[in-house]
């Protein structure tokens, strides 16, 4: 008999899972569609099953599983109790739904009791805090609230920018002229009908789009900088929260912060001239790591797993 973690890491983008043994060593993974519950519940679950049967289909009905899932808005889905329910009868597999966050969170290498303070920033954002004892929550309300430092913030001030540039009668700068090419969009009412015809996901993917003008255009990299120094007034809010003797970590997860040009960079301008005694984690693991931290722990506490 195998025992094995499965560790499903869901968001606004994509699922991830991977498929651990009980050594911590990758057997395989397996990606799909977003899994966030508050985009559109019935295709979060939809992706959650193909991504655990994609990765179970070959293991013996003799082997132990154990899923950890960590999705996006998962405080918010419906008969949460009926969805594990469906997921432990059909994999015979033992079950734990936690938020995106809190995988993310288990992934952090640190000192005993050493404060961290997560930056979440993907397709939204949000920070997450733990001194050791307690873990909390800021921003995160989603993209109709707040969500600045993220992927579709991003956009969403690009567009408000070509409002702007509407509203005046005012010529595009050459950045907005090159979006706009690159959108299809030539009128108000283009911008009105191809804005409210998209998903925040799929909006958000735009932001690789002004990445890559980013690199011709100032206009294009003041925007992403603008995100950075956002996201850096959160964490020196976020830090008023902890009172440690161990210095501050911080660790970076998601794709745009890890993965857009000049974020990170303005993000630790900001950290250096407005927060002392801090470190950076230096080798960030992939959130899924979590999964098998977090099952790990759960499984050596129950004797009859």
């Amino acid at each position: 008999m195998n025992r094995y973690i499965l560790g499903i890491d869901g968001g606004g983008t994509t699922t991830l899972g991977v498929l651990f043994d009980e050594q911590g060593n990758e057997i395989e993974r397996a990606e799909f569609g977003f899994s966030n519950f508050t985009i559109q519940e019935s295709l979060a679950k939809e992706n959650i099953h193909k991504t655990i049967h994609a990765l179970l289909s070959r293991r013996k009905d003799s082997d132990r599983i154990h899923i950890v899932m960590g999705i996006s808005g998962a405080t918010n889905i419906h008969d949460k109790e009926a969805f594990l329910s469906s997921i432990e009868n059909t994999y015979h597999a033992t079950v734990e739904l936690i938020t995106d966050a809190e995988l993310a969170l288990y992934s952090i290498q640190r000192q005993k009791d050493q404060g961290v303070i997560m930056v979440i920033s993907g397709t939204g954002s949000a920070l997450m805090i733990d001194d050791g004892k307690k873990q909390q929550i800021i921003g995160g309300y989603g993209y109709l609230l707040g969500d600045e430092g993220s992927a579709y913030h991003l956009v969403i001030s690009a567009l408000k920018g070509l409002t702007k540039m509407f509203d005046l009668g005012a010529k595009p700068t050459r950045f907005q002229k090159k979006f706009m090419e690159e959108l299809h969009i030539e009128t108000r009412k283009d911008l009105v009908q191809h804005v409210y015809q998209k998903t925040k996901t799929e909006l958000s993917l735009y932001a690789k789009t002004i990445s890559e003008l980013a690199l011709q255009y100032k206009e294009a990299y003041h925007l992403l900088a603008k995100e950075g120094y956002g996201i850096g007034i959160q964490v020196v809010r976020a830090a008023t929260h902890l009172h440690q003797n161990e210095k501050i970590k911080i660790a970076l997860r998601g794709g745009f912060i890890q993965n857009a040009p000049f974020v990170k960079e303005a993000l630790e301008q900001y950290l250096k001239r407005h927060l002392k005694d801090y470190e950076m984690e230096e080798r960030p693991l992939e959130s899924v790591m979590g999964a098998y931290w977090h099952g790990l722990g759960t499984i050596n506490e129950v004797k009859s797993w």
